[in-house]
């Protein structure tokens, strides 16, 4: 992974929540329509047939038609209610999930100082450690620290080795374990 590449994750989470706004608009909409042209069956209905006690007196085509607008209106209204269900559905998802985002944003933090403290990293192994994490290069962690790609290479030994890892996946992976480990406690 690059450097530019650990950038890519705020365009994708706004990417994400258009999608989820796009997919409830859609849904509610879809609920007024439904609605609506229920209401124009009803009102079609009332047109046609203004007085249920002469309904047995419907000829079968009369009935033919009388049941099916009942049938097609029962249905809308069947829809509304599907529509209806699946929109809160979205939204009550939507909001667990930025809940969950929430919670491992604020304990990013915790967990990282907390593993920090147990391997005894120095403040150089830390800003090393973390900026692994962010996905940059070797290249880019020594730019930005100014230091010599050996030095960060140095600093990175000793963090996989305090960590009990031998590779950057393995690393990143300790941090992932816990992460979805904290997301499905918290219902994500």
């Amino acid at each position: 992974m690059t450097g530019e590449n650990s950038h890519d994750a705020k365009p994708r989470r706004a990417s994400n929540r258009t999608a989820s706004l796009r997919s409830e608009r859609l849904t509610f909409w879809l609920a007024v329509i439904q609605l609506v042209c229920a209401f124009v069956f009803l009102f079609d209905l009332i047109d046609e047939f203004p007085d249920p006690l002469y309904w047995r007196n419907i000829s079968p085509s009369g009935m033919v038609h009388l049941i099916t607008e009942l049938t097609i209106m029962g249905l809308l209204l069947l829809g509304v209610a599907m529509a209806r269900r699946s929109h809160l559905d979205l939204v009550s998802q939507r909001d667990g999930l930025e809940r969950n985002l929430r919670s491992l944003r604020e304990d990013f933090d915790g967990i990282l100082t907390t593993h920090f403290q147990t391997w005894d990293l120095t403040p150089a192994q830390r800003d090393v450690a973390l900026l692994c994490l962010r996905g940059l290069r070797i290249k880019d962690i020594a730019s930005l620290r100014k230091c010599a790609e050996g030095t960060v290479k140095a600093h990175m030994s000793a963090v996989f080795r305090a960590a009990g890892v031998r590779t950057r996946g393995e690393f990143v992976g300790l941090f992932m374990e816990e992460f979805l480990d904290h997301g499905s406690t918290f219902g994500g």
